[in-house]
């Protein structure tokens, strides 16, 4: 079945370099994990580093930070030479984000991409942050757990009302003259707008997230096999990831519809709306090459899967006119004339019954053939292929019998050359 989402073409008029950088270097250094998205990753890694600070715990981008503890326990974990960190914890915030950010620049060659007066407030830019984290993350080692990235699974539902607890806060506490004329927007109507995107990011994590794995899963697929049942095996595992896409295409499909209602509802910042537009493009792009390249991989499956089973009718049928012709010329051969000619005949027959038994592994083989019906072809092509089986499967069993009748005839002359030569002694 072949599925494709387009998201319409939008013109960029400017390059958002940071998601990119972001995500360029979580690709990079985390390409053996089972991947999330790169924000996930990165609270990983952070909340992994700073774990042993007792001081700390990192849940979000934002209010995790304000203090200046959070920066300063990334570099202490992996540079405790660096300073004490006693002191740090004696100094004020802003005191704090000045340390960390000046050691990270002396012995790190990180740039100030932050001002202290600018993070040590109630909701900090959550995307200035994250920026910063990612230089960081360039610079010192990467190594992220699976159980780390699983624990951060369950942080969003966490932290996301704390953040907007805290927005709203900001708002409440703001002059009032700040807070907007009787004619702005409500704040019911704010917060419904910001569940709605929040809806759409937690959908398309969760998507991303599959996403990421089943191509992890389609790339840890092995090459092709020469071998037809070993191509069988790789069939049918092909044919179940092929049946895992198709029940994952309708989410697909939905966080793609839900971004572009998002889109068209027309609430959305400048910002937010590129945002999603470039994380739709980005969407539709990955599932649109894993669908083809699947559907590409089953196509060769099938054609070299085929192509083996057709070899195999082939060379079962010159083995049976060989063995055919071999039938005949034993045929031809007396079965009583003396004793040494019958063990003669005996000797031969057990070579054509070894022979048998080493082709009957092959004929077993044929008993399971895959055949794939197409809408071009119909059941015309499992008709011919039918027909060929059946006058191989005659053929074989003509020779099994007359094998084992064969058989039966020697063993029974065998015995009255035996009882002959008893009596004569």
């Amino acid at each position: 079945m072949k599925v494709m989402f387009i998201v319409t073409e939008h013109s960029y008029k400017y390059c958002r370099l940071s998601l990119e950088q972001v995500k360029d270097v979580m690709k990079d250094v985390m390409s053996d994990l089972q991947q999330t998205n790169s924000e996930k990753i990165l609270l990983s890694w952070v909340r992994q580093t700073t774990r042993p600070y007792s001081q700390v715990n990192v849940l979000n981008f934002t209010t995790s930070w304000t203090d200046g503890l959070a920066f300063n326990a990334v570099l202490h974990r992996h540079k405790p030479d660096l300073f004490s960190w006693d002191k740090v914890v004696k100094m004020s915030p802003i005191e704090r984000l000045e340390h960390a950010f000046s050691k990270a620049q002396t012995y790190l060659g990180i740039e100030k991409l932050l001002d202290p007066e600018d993070v040590a407030v109630q909701l900090p830019d959550k995307k200035s942050i994250i920026m910063y984290l990612t230089s960081l993350f360039e610079v010192l080692p990467q190594q992220v757990t699976i159980d780390a990235i699983r624990e951060v699974e369950t942080l969003p539902r966490k932290y996301k009302k704390e953040c907007e607890e805290e927005e709203i806060n900001v708002q409440s506490t703001a002059p009032e003259e700040e807070r907007g004329s009787p004619g702005a927007e409500t704040p019911s109507t704010v917060t419904e707008v910001d569940m709605d995107l929040d809806s759409y990011q937690i959908a398309l994590e969760e998507v991303l997230t599959w996403l990421l794995s089943a191509e992890d899963t389609f790339q840890e697929q092995d090459d092709i096999s020469d071998d037809v049942e070993e191509v069988k095996d790789q069939f049918a595992t092909h044919e179940a990831f092929m049946m895992e896409l198709t029940a994952h295409q309708s989410s697909v499909g939905s966080v793609l519809q839900a971004g572009n209602q998002l889109i068209t509802q027309g609430t959305l910042s400048d910002e937010e709306e590129f945002e999603i537009q470039e994380q739709m493009t980005l969407l539709n792009a990955r599932w649109e090459a894993l669908r083809v390249e699947s559907m590409d991989r089953q196509s060769r499956l099938h054609d070299v899967l085929m192509e083996l089973q057709k070899k195999q009718l082939q060379q079962l049928s010159a083995w049976l006119t060989l063995t055919e012709e071999r039938i005949q010329k034993m045929e031809t051969c007396p079965l009583d004339d003396d004793l040494n000619a019958l063990q003669k005949l005996l000797e031969e027959h057990k070579s054509l019954q070894n022979d048998l038994e080493a082709e009957q592994v092959k004929v077993n083989s044929l008993t399971h053939m895959v055949v794939i019906v197409d809408e071009n072809s119909g059941e015309s092509a499992t008709a011919v292929l039918e027909d060929q089986l059946q006058k191989l499967g005659e053929r074989w069993t003509a020779v099994c019998r007359w094998t084992e009748e064969r058989w039966n005839r020697l063993q029974e002359i065998n015995m009255l050359w035996q009882e002959l030569l008893e009596e004569q002694v």
